[in-house]
């Protein structure tokens, strides 16, 4: 077993947001919890929507503020909840502030054996900056700008009204991060958006063909695309934390539609025992597979073809070593399933399938990914 990492300190979560006034709410299920937890956030108008998960039994509550980690916290907007509890939708104004903290207090019922107590959801930051657009050097494509230090496994989604951090293994990033030179605090959920009713990432701009541009790293930064959003992951596999800095260039969308290419329908499995990151790099003609860190990938296959990459680590497409057929627009892989516990993607482009395999816990584990072609 590789002990790779230090033990996380405390950490921070769950989530954020704002407002004066409450708008509207309404019970969605029945889940009875020990504690508050706001589970979402969307940006809908001039308006933030949450999703909270509530226990049974609450008396009262409210949604609390604070403006910095120091600062003390104030009510923000008192919630109705329902006496069963379970997940409700609430609607708050879109902050004026360019920053703030959030979290749910509320108060249970006193019962025969108990006592009326207090009880809080753990709190997240809200961020607010201006929309992504054009920097100096392309006034035709938006940026996104990060740099920032990462220890372990992260995520950033972005979508048309926000970016989502989440943390996933060993310690958030040391220090805040930035983004586009605004302040982004760690913790173990962020959301960043903007203010008023211009999109974090304006229409004109194509969220699902974007350009990365490393600039500092060194082990995994990824990029995923998903029906309404792209997933930047970020694994930091070898011991300690490293600086991370990259662009995401998102360009004008075109308004020439990609003409459509006739693919055979096919699926392609690749399973492995990942101890550490990989990346592997399929063409028509072959698969390269290149090792980052720790362990040597063991039980490599791909659609049952076995690969021995203590012997070699080119894989030819041909006789009975092929893994898939000819003509596959690569354009057109989708995943349509992925097993482990922590990175396993996939990034596709006219000729080359690019996946990136990370196991930031210690120890290894069993990776499945399955890629369709075609449908």
């Amino acid at each position: 077993m590789n002990i790779r990492k230090h033990a996380p300190s405390s950490l921070l979560s769950l989530f954020l947001c704002f407002g004066v006034l409450l708008c509207a709410s309404r019970t969605l299920a029945v889940i009875d919890t020990a504690s508050p937890v706001i589970n979402s956030i969307s940006v809908v108008g001039t308006n933030l929507d949450f999703v909270a998960t509530l226990p049974a039994g609450v008396a009262s509550g409210m949604l609390e503020m604070r403006p910095t980690l120091e600062g003390t916290w104030q009510s923000a907007a008192t919630l109705n909840i329902p006496p069963s509890g379970g997940m409700v939708e609430f609607l708050i104004p879109m902050p004026a502030w360019p920053s703030a903290f959030f979290r749910l207090n509320i108060m249970m019922q006193a019962t025969t054996n108990t006592s009326a107590a207090s009880r809080i959801s753990e709190e997240l930051q809200f961020v607010a900056v201006p929309p992504l657009g054009p920097d100096s050097a392309n006034t035709n494509e938006a940026v996104f700008h990060f740099k920032g230090m990462v220890d372990g496994s992260d995520r950033i989604i972005i979508r048309r009204q926000g970016a989502l951090w989440e943390h996933r293994n060993w310690a958030w990033p040391r220090g805040a991060v930035t983004v586009n030179g605004a302040q982004w605090n760690p913790s173990e959920i962020n959301y960043m958006t903007t203010t008023g009713a211009v999109p974090f990432l304006p229409e004109k701009y194509d969220l699902l063909s974007p350009r990365l541009e490393l600039i500092t790293n060194r082990d995994v930064v990824t990029l995923e695309r998903t029906n309404d959003a792209l997933i930047i992951y970020l694994d930091d596999t070898p011991p300690g934390a490293a600086l991370n800095e990259f662009k995401i260039h998102f360009p004008l969308v075109s308004s020439q539609p990609k003409p459509e290419q006739a693919s055979p329908e096919a699926t392609l499995k690749i399973a492995a025992v990942i101890d550490g990151s990989d990346l592997l790099k399929i063409t028509a003609t072959e698969a390269t597979w290149k090792h980052r860190a720790w362990g040597k990938p063991r039980w490599v296959t791909l659609n049952d073809v076995s690969w021995n990459l203590w012997q070699t680590n080119v894989l030819s497409n041909t006789g009975t070593n092929r893994f898939l057929p000819e003509g596959v627009d690569f354009s057109t892989a989708k995943i349509v399933k992925r097993q482990g516990r922590d990175l396993a993607t996939m990034w596709s482009d006219d000729g080359a399938l690019w996946i990136n395999f990370a196991d930031n816990p210690n120890g290894a584990d069993a990776y499945e990914l399955d890629i369709s072609f075609g449908h």
